[in-house]
């Protein structure tokens, strides 16, 4: 019985990695280009910026960061959302960290806060664990108010976390609790 699950374990390490090498290959043959000026610009901007931006001050690359993203219109959002495959789940984790910047809070007008709700229940499946600390903060920091639909989309995929030991029962229940109190939230400004 070792032997089957150990040979087992092997063969998707092996999956794992023919996939990352796929997509090395892929990237270095065929650079990812959007169709929306705004969302390519921010793709390069952080795939040439990537590790500098992670400990960017507002002087620098952080207000270049700023200057990209205030421009996205609803349009734009839809679309990165539209093609959030194609994105290096590093640079997601990148532009998420930057929304809870309270330089960049100060700057923008969109609500980033469920552009970061969105990005944790796209992000992969078992690695979004390490985002769910910062949800609640993205939330409140941009006053957001999201849709039924999107707090359904959060509590699976906090769900599926927990299942899959991604995240701790005490995780679970505090987050189970913030979206209950986002949906009385809205339930309550409905009435």
């Amino acid at each position: 019985m070792k032997k089957y699950y150990s040979k087992k374990i092997k063969l998707l390490k092996l999956k794992r990695s023919l996939k990352l090498i796929r997509k090395s290959v892929r990237k270095a043959f065929f650079p990812v280009k959007f169709d929306h000026e705004n969302v390519d610009h921010l793709h390069t901007f952080i795939s040439k910026n990537g590790r500098d931006l992670k400990y960017a001050s507002i002087d620098g690359l952080l207000m270049e960061f700023i200057k990209i993203i205030k421009k996205f219109t609803e349009k734009d959002i839809q679309y990165f959302f539209d093609t959030i495959h194609l994105w290096n789940s590093y640079y997601l984790v990148i532009i998420a960290d930057k929304l809870l910047d309270t330089n960049v809070r100060a700057h923008v007008k969109y609500d980033f806060g469920i552009l970061y709700c969105k990005i944790f229940c796209l992000y992969e499946k078992f690695d979004s664990y390490y985002l769910i600390d910062n949800l609640e903060i993205a939330v409140n920091m941009y006053h957001s108010k999201p849709d039924v639909l999107l707090l359904e989309e959060l509590t699976g995929k906090i769900q599926f976390l927990f299942q899959n030991r991604q995240i701790t029962g005490q995780q679970l229940q505090h987050s189970l609790l913030f979206i209950e109190q986002c949906k009385n939230r809205s339930e309550d400004e409905n009435n």
